[in-house]
């Protein structure tokens, strides 16, 4: 009976995955948002079945990914299988939302990584240097759009993009790391409320204003701005490994301000929209981000301190 049951559900679930990854194939737009709900039907089975019998599903998905698409989307398959496996078993076990968003996190990472190694290794394209040049064309056609149409434009900004584009290949790592979490977060906002409605429990996350970095993580992220500063030779390992860990640090520090803000907003019983137009604000306003980020180092002290 129970063989029964795991075969006709692991064949529902892998039926349901196989239109997902055919939508995705076909209605390319719809991968907007299919992407972050294809590990559903693995979370879903996990939270019923052993991780051996997930494990079985996995080989399944992949056979099935090579009948019905290219041999590319067995890559994404393993992708989502794997990270939808151990969000199920992480909500089997009652984790918190903050561990399953780690480890998802970590997974999304770690495929990115080994998709970018084997697109790199075996089609010889290197990613980061053809975006960079890609972005670098569409800035010239720009430039040349506005002066044949005899708009001015502003140097300082075009300098300011031509400075970041020339960084982009050095912090691939770091760019990997927040895509992963990207993906990690719209999984989980996507997918718990599908899980929820199938009567399974789903941990919930903390309000955004209840954000805390640890008081260390100021010292760190001094010792860091400090060695940023230091002279090193560009791409190389020190430099990298400097911009990368600068690179999330600073996102950290940000993301501390915001939360400050709508800390602040609520203890002040202001409108829910004022912290929110201040995000939007910050967000387009590059100037603005600078405030947010002395905020978001002052809080961090501030917040400890009210922990005492």
């Amino acid at each position: 009976m129970k063989s029964t049951r795991f075969i006709t559900e692991g064949a529902v679930l892998l039926a349901l995955y196989s239109i997902m990854l055919l939508l995705i194939t076909y209605v390319p737009f719809l991968s907007i948002v299919l992407t972050y709900l294809m590990p559903l039907p693995f979370i879903i089975f996990s939270l019923k079945y052993s991780i051996k019998e997930s494990l079985l599903l996995i080989c399944v998905a992949l056979g099935l990914t090579l009948v019905i698409t290219q041999t590319s989307f067995i890559l994404g398959t393993f992708m989502f299988s794997t990270v939808g496996i151990a969000i199920g078993y992480q909500l089997g076990k009652e984790r918190s939302k903050g561990e399953i968003l780690l480890t998802s996190t970590f997974l999304y990472f770690i495929h990115i990584v080994l998709i970018y190694l084997i697109v790199q290794l075996m089609f010889d394209i290197n990613i980061s240097n053809s975006v960079t040049t890609r972005m670098n064309e569409l800035l010239e056609t720009s430039k040349n759009l506005y002066s044949d149409l005899g708009v001015s434009y502003n140097e300082k900004n075009v300098k300011s993009i031509t400075e970041l584009l020339k960084l982009l290949p050095v912090l691939v790592p770091s760019i990997m790391l927040m895509l992963g979490f990207t993906m990690a977060f719209l999984t989980q906002l996507l997918t718990f409320p599908i899980v929820r409605r199938l009567s399974f429990k789903t941990p919930k996350f903390k309000p955004f204003r209840e954000f805390r970095l640890p008081l260390g993580f100021m010292w760190l992220y001094l010792i860091i701005t400090i060695l940023s500063y230091f002279g090193s030779k560009p791409n190389g390992f020190f430099y990298t490994a400097i911009m990368n860990i600068s690179y999330v640090l600073h996102i950290l520090v940000i993301t501390q301000g915001f939360a400050a803000i709508f800390y602040f907003s609520h203890i002040r019983k202001l409108s829910k929209a004022v912290p929110i137009l201040i995000l939007i604000a910050g967000l387009l306003i590059n100037g603005l981000m600078i405030f947010v980020l002395l905020i978001g180092i002052i809080s961090i002290g501030i917040f400890n301190r009210m922990k005492k």
